[in-house]
């Protein structure tokens, strides 16, 4: 019984958070009849994947890089002490295979192996150096630590055929949440100041204390409330995802630091963003942060999942896909637009979220 009466005030629960994150935002440029569920099948295992949570993409060779893993049973398993850690992967997907009409499942082609990387393959970001043509990202390794286990982010790169690149490494904070590969070097976000409870402090009176380093470490800008995605403009500046703004913030960097140029505002905290062919600043944003939080760490409900695109010179906004439910895919937390359409990817939900462009 009391179980019962739980899971209905649950559902209460999530029925009004769904109700305030309906604010009046305007049509979607995609709608749920041009969308559909593809499924993304390990093409070494067979496995269907979840936990999509960021892309990378060359555009020239059609090519799609998918950083997946599971969060959830990674940190269950952290938490129980168990004998090992489930890791994740790379992978390589093609775009015209993505968008092909007939579609329900597309082969992800992993990069690099499991157990390859010291302290395991769990990407958290991804971006793509087209100069090198290499990947770099975030690896969140696990190492022993007494009888329980230590996370470490890591900053790693492979060719973007797969093989391992033994370079000088990055210093990257000890909450580093995404890296973008640009002509001047690596930048790494930060989403917390503090490593320990006072993270929880920072998020509860929204702090701007986040922010975004270079590759040797250097903070060249910090006042952001929990510093996310990051991306580049045509014109070069700098766009870090504000979450607990609600806003992007555009950065340009001047004497060795990165200068605030201007905020715009977003219908949600956004997660990460990618570049559009026109331009364009893509972001998925969370309408609710409550909604999203029952969904990532207790597996309770479903998220909201919407896709903004933001113009970095007029500040205006588009909204190219929208699920106050969660119902279709939930908890989107990247994608990307092509002249073929949008692909989406959320840090739980299986798959991805394709929205086929009208002919």
């Amino acid at each position: 019984m009391r179980r019962r009466r739980l899971k209905f005030l649950v559902a209460l629960g999530l029925g009004a958070l769904s109700a305030c994150g309906r604010a009046q935002i305007g049509p979607a440029q995609y709608s749920d009849a041009q969308c559909r569920r593809v499924a993304l099948v390990d093409a070494v295992t067979g496995a269907k994947l979840r936990g999509a949570e960021d892309f990378a993409i060359e555009p020239a060779a059609g090519r799609l890089f998918v950083s997946v893993y599971n969060r959830r049973s990674v940190e269950r398993a952290a938490r129980k002490r168990n004998r090992k850690i489930p890791e994740g992967g790379v992978y390589e997907v093609s775009l015209p295979e993505i968008f092909a009409v007939e579609t329900a499942s597309v082969k992800a082609k992993p990069l690099i192996a499991p157990g390859e990387i010291a302290g395991g393959l769990r990407p958290h970001g991804i971006s793509y150096d087209p100069a090198n043509r290499e990947l770099v990202f975030i690896n969140r390794a696990y190492h022993r630590s007494g009888r329980g286990w230590k996370m470490e982010p890591h900053l790693q790169r492979i060719g973007a055929g797969g093989a391992l690149v033994v370079a000088e490494k990055d210093s990257v904070p000890c909450n580093a949440n995404d890296v973008l590969a640009t002509s001047r070097g690596t930048y790494t976000s930060f989403d917390h100041n503090a490593c320990n409870w006072m993270a929880g402090v920072e998020d509860i009176f929204r702090m701007k204390r986040s922010g975004v380093v270079d590759g040797s470490g250097a903070r060249l800008f910090e006042r952001a409330a929990f510093a996310n995605g990051l991306a580049q403009t045509l014109s070069g500046e700098v766009v870090v995802a504000a979450t607990r703004e609600n806003a992007l913030i555009f950065l340009m960097e001047q004497s060795g630091v990165l200068e605030e140029k201007v905020r715009i505002k977003l219908p949600g905290g956004p997660d990460n963003l990618t570049l559009a062919d026109d331009g364009g600043i893509v972001a998925a944003v969370h309408p609710s942060m409550v909604r999203l939080a029952l969904n990532r760490k207790l597996g309770i409900g479903k998220a909201p999942s919407r896709i903004v695109k933001a113009n970095s010179k007029t500040g205006a906004l588009q909204i190219l896909f929208d699920d106050p439910s969660g119902k279709l895919f939930s908890a989107a937390t990247v994608a990307v637009q092509t002249p073929d359409g949008l692909v989406a990817g959320s840090v739980t939900d299986e798959g991805l979220l394709v929205c086929r462009a009208l002919a």
